[in-house]
């Protein structure tokens, strides 16, 4: 029987237990995901299981706004101190942000577990699903598809290839079941990568103007 990890055991034994500032593996998943995405700039991107922030972070460079939320509370706690200590920073430098406890004018930083939408997330044009679904039981997997496809933005996952043990399934079987439910939605997939380690795919809303079609 599967049982999801403690995630927040395991953030308060060590702030990046999955070395995403270190790991060339995590830093060039990253990288692919900034490189796939069908646009330069979104409106307001979702990053669906933000964890340490670093893709969050990255995004806020080409989005107004970013919404980054956590089921974990100590994963959220960590990552607002970080977003407000950005805030200041850049303030220092007379960057246009304002400061928005528990994150910054363009990252705002909430708990929230799937398949809940936040209602800060719900005008999202852009949505980064990474490292997450395959965590989750048969009915919060199904629940949090059919959520995301109500949405009318860009849907990204990305997952590592393998089936994590305490996991209920592979990430490629999780990129699959998203495409099979995507596609009848009426999304279209843009890109499909499939590396050694990991897999990413992105699909379109059928709202997408045809300049930004591939």
């Amino acid at each position: 029987m599967n049982r999801t990890p403690d995630f927040d055991a395991l953030y308060r034994s060590d702030p990046d237990p999955f070395s995403v500032g270190s790991n060339w593996y995590e830093r060039r998943k990253i990288a692919v995901v900034l490189a796939s995405l069908a646009r330069h700039e979104y409106a307001l991107a979702w990053d669906v299981a933000a964890g340490t922030g670093h893709l969050a972070l990255e995004l806020s460079a080409r989005c107004h706004r970013v919404v980054a939320t956590d089921a974990s509370a100590v994963a959220v706690a960590a990552l607002s101190d970080q977003a407000t200590e950005v805030c200041s920073e850049e303030a220092a430098d007379d960057f246009p942000f304002s400061p928005e406890m528990p994150g910054t004018g363009r990252l705002t930083v909430r708990q929230s577990a799937l398949p809940t939408l936040p209602a800060e997330a719900r005008a999202a044009d852009l949505v980064i699903v990474s490292e997450v679904l395959y965590y989750l039981p048969g009915p919060a997997r199904a629940a949090t598809v059919q959520m995301l496809f109500g949405l009318d933005a860009e849907i990204v996952t990305v997952h590592w290839r393998h089936h994590p043990e305490d996991a209920y399934l592979s990430g490629e079987d999780c990129t699959r079941e998203v495409d099979v439910a995507l596609t009848a939605a009426g999304f279209f997939r843009a890109v499909l990568h499939e590396d050694r380690d990991f897999v990413l795919s992105t699909h379109l809303p059928a709202s997408t103007p045809p300049r930004e079609l591939p």
